[in-house]
């Protein structure tokens, strides 16, 4: 493993190690305890993962899609894939970089957890939810190209991560940005306390 690697997988166990035990306990009942750090294209390592463990490999649009991806869950395999060789990663500062793997990590551990505690109602609300999300999310939800059905998802396990990240620095209440609606689905799916 090469050093960037290593500094990536110790940046991850500690992001894991920051989450509140109830989450660990609930992702690791959802199989979303696990992670690897990868160097290349998310899709592309994901499918050749799939089929090597005997499964069905991504179909073209998925893995391409993905291949674009900083991070992945990938319920078949119950492993999230980081991906630390992507352009957006490359260059940054120790400090930049420490937080963005990080803010990887819980986006994704988020999403996880709302993959297999939404409803389908919440599913269904998509469109309202990222309707009343921060511009901030909303704008990058959009400009991602994701479909409606992901909508809820995506601002799941946007807010996850940006909650995360206030919490480390100490804040454990609700900021005054966040709708009440998303963040009692947050709470819900999440199992997220103040």
């Amino acid at each position: 493993m090469s050093a960037p690697e290593t500094d990536a997988v110790r940046i991850v166990r500690l992001a894991w190690l920051r989450l509140p035990p109830a989450h660990r306990s609930l992702l690791e009942a959802v199989g979303a305890s696990q992670w690897q750090i990868v160097t290349g294209p998310i899709g592309s390592i994901a499918d050749d993962m799939l089929r090597s463990a005997g499964q069905l490999g991504l179909l073209p649009p998925a893995r391409s899609r993905l291949d674009g991806a900083l991070g992945a869950w990938v319920p078949g395999l119950q492993v999230l894939l980081i991906n630390i060789g992507h352009p957006a990663i490359a260059g940054l500062d120790t400090q930049a970089h420490e937080a963005f793997v990080a803010h990887i990590a819980w986006h994704e551990w988020g999403h996880a957890l709302s993959l297999a505690r939404c409803s389908p109602e919440d599913v269904a609300a998509g469109d309202k939810l990222l309707a009343l999300a921060p511009e901030g999310i909303s704008e990058g939800i959009r400009s991602a190209g994701y479909g409606a059905k992901n909508y809820t998802h995506e601002v799941v396990a946007e807010t996850y991560a940006l909650m995360m990240a206030r919490r480390i620095r100490g804040h454990r209440d609700k900021p005054t940005w966040l709708d009440d609606e998303i963040y009692n689905l947050l709470k819900r799916v999440t199992g997220w306390v103040d």
